[in-house]
């Protein structure tokens, strides 16, 4: 029997059919077209919950994203010197590794590294060899790394710890929390 008119209709669209009732639930999705959110940095790397980084200790350089956190081992991590090795290898700047990152310090390299007093409770005192030839990006490093230090040792947030940073004259140069 063949089939015309009204009838050959519903024959013709039942392929279409079957083809557009599974594909029916993604038009109503509720996914607008916005485009890409803006998510801040890239991961910088994963640690385990249960865990501190009793054999790292980290430094502040920049990136082209902004200042990271940089990890390196060091003997003195987690002892009373933590701080002052901090320093030290700030101002030594990044490694040929953490250039070849495109990481950069913008802390003159120096041969004395800045004196810090980690006292248990209040702020850290950062004395600098100069009375203000630093950076704004240069003092957040120094910020940043010494915040760090003293919070692995007193077992707080590093933007919890406020730091003083003074010249070799006594003159506060800022007063401050790491903000990255």
């Amino acid at each position: 029997m063949t089939v015309t008119g009204r009838a050959a209709l519903p024959a013709r669209l039942a392929p279409l059919l079957l083809l557009a009732l599974p594909l029916a639930p993604l038009t109503g999705c509720g996914i607008d077209d916005s485009g890409p959110a803006p998510a801040g940095s890239p991961a910088s790397g994963l640690t385990r919950p249960d865990s501190r980084d009793v054999a790292a200790i980290h430094v502040y350089f920049y990136s082209a994203t902004g200042l990271e956190r940089v990890s390196r081992s060091d003997a003195r991590a987690g002892d009373a010197q933590q701080a002052r090795a901090a320093m030290e290898l700030l101002t030594e700047g990044p490694t040929g590794a953490e250039r070849a990152r495109g990481l950069v310090s913008f802390l003159p390299h120096r041969a004395r590294a800045p004196h810090v007093t980690s006292p248990a409770h209040g702020p850290v005192e950062v004395t600098v060899p100069s009375d203000g030839d630093l950076g704004r990006a240069a003092l957040r490093q120094l910020v940043c790394t010494a915040a760090d230090a003293a919070g692995a040792m007193r077992s707080v947030r590093t933007g919890d710890v406020t730091v003083r940073v003074r010249g070799e004259a006594g003159g506060v140069l800022a007063t401050e929390r790491c903000r990255r």
